[in-house]
C-alpha cells in the first residue's frame, strides 16, 4: 500500500514539475528558467525536484527521452498493423482509419507530453525526427521504385497532420478522436492513392 502511495506521489510530482516547465517556457527561454522559480510554480520543494532531476536541462532531456520512447512504442504497434496489409501503396480508407485512430488515442492519452513537444519552440525539430524514423519503418518493405512517390505523399500528409494536431491540442481535444480519425483517414487515402495519377502525368 505504501509503495502504491509513493508511486502516485512520484507521478503527481513529475506531472506538476513538467507542467510548470511547460508554462514557464511560454514566458521565457529555457536558459532563463531557474529551479527555484520552477519549484514555486509547481508548488513542490526543491528537494523533490532534485530527487528526480539534476537540473532544468536534465528535466528537459528526460521529457524528450520519454517522448521518443512512447513514439517508438507507437511505431512498433503501427508497423505490426501495417505488416498485415498486402500493399502499402494501395490501402483502403479503413486501413488508414485503423492506424490513425491508434495514433490519435495515443496522443490524447499522453496530452501533456504532446503539449510540451508541439508548443515549445526549442522542440520544433523533434517531430521532424520522429517523422523520419516513422517513414523509414513503414517503407522498409517497399521496393525502391515505389519509395520516392510514397515519400512525396508522406511528406505532404505529415506537414498537414502536424498543423491539424497543433489545432486539436490547442483546443484541448474538443473534436472526438473517432471523428478526427475518420476525416484524416479520407485525407490520407486521397493523397496516397494520388500517386497512381501522378505517375501518369
Amino acid at each position: 500500500m505504501e509503495d502504491r502511495r509513493d508511486d502516485r506521489r512520484t507521478r503527481y510530482s513529475k506531472m506538476v514539475i513538467r507542467q510548470a516547465l511547460f508554462e514557464l517556457l511560454q514566458e521565457k527561454d529555457m536558459s532563463r528558467i531557474t529551479v527555484k522559480e520552477l519549484c514555486e510554480r509547481a508548488d513542490v520543494n526543491r528537494s523533490t525536484f532534485y530527487s528526480y532531476y539534476a537540473d532544468i536541462s536534465d528535466l528537459h532531456k528526460k521529457i524528450i527521452k520519454e517522448f521518443f520512447a512512447t513514439q517508438r512504442s507507437f511505431i512498433n504497434r503501427c508497423t505490426a498493423i501495417l505488416d498485415t496489409k498486402q500493399d502499402l501503396t494501395n490501402m483502403r480508407v479503413e486501413d488508414f482509419y485503423e492506424v490513425t485512430l491508434l495514433y490519435l488515442t495515443y496522443v490524447k492519452e499522453n496530452r501533456d507530453l504532446f503539449k510540451f513537444i508541439f508548443f515549445t519552440q526549442t522542440n520544433s525539430p523533434i517531430q521532424i525526427s520522429f517523422d523520419k524514423v516513422f517513414y523509414s519503418e513503414i517503407t522498409r518493405r517497399l521496393p525502391a521504385s515505389q519509395k520516392e512517390i510514397f515519400r512525396r505523399s508522406f511528406t505532404f500528409t505529415s506537414g498537414g497532420t502536424s498543423a491539424i494536431f497543433v489545432k486539436w491540442i490547442a483546443e484541448d481535444f474538443a473534436t472526438p478522436v473517432e471523428s478526427l480519425a475518420k476525416s484524416l483517414a479520407y485525407y490520407y487515402h486521397g493523397v496516397f492513392n494520388g500517386h497512381k495519377f501522378a505517375r501518369r502525368t
